[in-house]
């Protein structure tokens, strides 16, 4: 029988964590690269629409499915809106803010999750909790660093947070009613319809401007594809070891603190492409923003 070493299996979670965060900031790397020839949208529409069947697939597979009789539809829908809305606005910035700036607004979704289950689900916030709201606004605002007026990407990741906020408080909901392949596909088809209208609307207005300017739809060739399909396959590796991370650990806080490494890797990845890395204030900033999201894991 094989033994496995007690230091790794001790540490699991951390180590499954880990690679969670690189296939999610390997998926940043790859979207980053597809931006050069197509529109972030495009990205997420390509995207949402190889997972809708691959959900399909899952449902067929598993022949049951209640995404009509959990009795919630509206919340259903409304987390599918929401949750396309902050992956675009991630797309967005991975193309237009460089990638460690976009994962760092990313990073602020824990902070509204936080609220909207506090004031819409009825969680008890702690002070501690509150603290470390305030803490994560502060390090947004050391992040952006806004003179004058804030950038339309500082705007698009801070709407990005709050989006991706309010679908994991909606799933936390959600998962009561609905099961799990049931919630995907109410995200996929809604990333697959939103984005298509978004394209279309860039069709009939070529001089569109602000998130609009340059929307457009093209159909890829083999090599962007083959970029598409790997992420694609990247966000299910991604979220399976991150399945994975949790149910290893017993300490959510401990997992929640690694997952900021992602930023690090995303950092990495953008060093190989030709970005800067953040200065020094941005840089204090995302750890401020990391140290409230862990604040926030250890209350739960």
């Amino acid at each position: 029988m094989r033994e496995f070493n007690p230091f790794l299996l001790r540490h699991l979670g951390i180590y499954y964590m880990l690679i969670a965060s690189f296939y999610n900031a390997c998926l940043g790397f790859l979207a980053k690269i597809l931006s050069q020839n197509l529109h972030s949208f495009e990205i997420v529409f390509w995207r949402n629409l190889i997972g809708l069947f691959i959900v399909l697939l899952a449902i067929k597979k598993d022949k049951e499915c209640d995404f009509l009789r959990g009795g919630h539809m509206w919340l259903l829908l409304f987390r599918g809106f929401i949750g396309v809305c902050g992956m675009a606005a991630f797309f967005y910035n991975i193309a237009n803010a460089g990638l460690s700036m976009a994962f760092a607004f990313y990073k602020t979704a824990p902070i509204f999750t936080a609220l909207i289950a506090g004031f819409f689900f009825a969680q008890k916030l702690r002070a501690l909790s509150w603290f470390a709201i305030l803490l994560g606004f502060v390090g947004f605002l050391l992040t952006a660093q806004p003179s004058g007026g804030f950038a339309l990407t500082d705007i698009v990741g801070i709407i990005g947070g709050l989006c991706s906020g309010a679908a994991l408080a909606s799933v936390h909901e959600l998962r009561k009613y609905y099961k799990a392949n049931s919630i995907v596909l109410s995200y996929m088809i809604a990333g697959t319809l939103l984005m298509a209208v978004l394209l279309i609307l860039g069709e009939l207005y070529p001089k569109g401007s602000g998130l609009l300017k340059g929307v457009k739809f093209s159909f890829p060739n083999a090599y962007e594809w083959l970029l598409l399909a790997l992420v694609a396959l990247g966000g299910y590796y991604f979220q399976l070891y991150l399945t994975k991370a949790f149910a290893a650990s017993k300490k959510a806080g401990i997992i929640a603190s690694i997952s900021y490494s992602d930023v690090i890797f995303a950092m990495i990845f953008g060093l190989f492409l030709g970005e800067a890395l953040p200065n020094f204030i941005a840089l204090c900033g995302i750890f401020v923003i990391a140290l409230s999201g862990v604040l926030l894991a250890k209350q739960k």
